[in-house]
C-alpha cells in the first residue's frame, strides 16, 4: 500500500511554469534541408503571454503555439516524468521534468509527430520531430528545436499573434 501511495505522489508531481510572458523560438536544423529550400524553414520567434492552465494542459507546448492555430495542431498523449531519481515528494521545488507528447495537424492530414524535452519553471527545450503529408517540396521530415524563456509578467495581450521570423 506505502508503494501504491509513493508510486501515485511520483506520477502527480508535476513542475509548475510560471504563468506570464514567455519568449518561444523555433528553429529547424538545416542539416538535411537542402540549400535551395532553407528559405522555406525560418527561424521564428514570438512572445506570448502563458497561464498555468496553459501549461497544465499542453497547450504551451504545441507545435502550433499561437492562439490562430491552437486547435490547427493539437497535442495527445501528453506526458511529464521526473529527471531527478530521488524519494518521493523529496524533489527540489523547480527540479526539472522530462515531457513528451504526440501532435497533429489538421486531423493528421498535413503534419504529424512527437516531441520530447526538458521543462522547468522559467525555461524548456522541446525536439520536434515532424512528417509531412503528403511531403512539401520533397521534405517528408524535418527536425526543429522549441525553446520558450520566460520574460515576466505579461505585456503582450493573452494570445497575441505577434510573430518575427527570421533566417537564422
Amino acid at each position: 500500500m506505502a508503494a501504491s501511495l509513493a508510486a501515485l505522489a511520483v506520477s502527480t508531481m508535476t513542475v509548475a511554469q510560471t504563468p506570464g510572458e514567455w519568449r518561444y523560438v523555433i528553429a529547424t536544423d538545416m542539416k538535411n534541408i537542402p540549400a535551395d529550400m532553407r528559405v522555406n524553414f525560418p527561424t521564428i520567434d514570438f512572445k506570448v503571454c502563458r497561464s498555468a492552465d496553459d501549461f497544465a494542459s499542453g497547450r504551451a507546448f504545441a507545435l502550433q503555439t499561437l492562439a490562430s492555430s491552437a486547435d490547427r495542431c493539437p497535442s495527445t498523449d501528453f506526458e511529464r516524468t521526473p529527471l531527478l531519481r530521488i524519494a518521493p515528494g523529496a524533489a527540489p521545488a523547480g527540479a526539472p521534468e522530462g515531457i513528451r507528447f504526440r501532435y497533429a495537424c489538421d486531423g493528421g492530414k498535413t503534419l504529424d509527430g512527437s516531441a520530447q524535452g526538458r521543462v522547468g519553471p522559467k525555461r524548456f527545450e522541446i525536439t520536434l520531430e515532424s512528417r509531412y503529408i503528403p511531403a512539401s517540396q520533397g521534405i517528408e521530415r524535418i527536425k526543429q528545436q522549441m525553446t520558450g524563456t520566460w520574460l515576466g509578467p505579461c505585456k503582450v495581450k493573452p494570445d497575441a499573434d505577434a510573430l518575427k521570423v527570421t533566417g537564422k
